[in-house]
C-alpha cells in the first residue's frame, strides 16, 4: 500500500513539474519576442 502511495505522489510531482516548464518555456518565447528593438540581438545583427 505504501509503494503505491509514493507512486502516486512521484507522478503528481512530475505532472506539475513538466507543466510549470512548459508555462516557464512560453513566458521566456513571449518576453523575448517583446524585446526592445534596440537591444534585440536579431535586429542588431541585421544592422550590421
Amino acid at each position: 500500500m505504501r509503494r503505491k502511495n509514493t507512486n502516486v505522489l512521484l507522478v503528481f510531482g512530475v505532472v506539475i513539474a513538466i507543466i510549470l516548464l512548459m508555462i516557464w518555456l512560453f513566458l521566456g518565447t513571449t518576453l523575448e519576442q517583446e524585446a526592445n528593438p534596440e537591444t534585440d540581438p536579431m535586429t542588431i545583427e541585421q544592422n550590421i
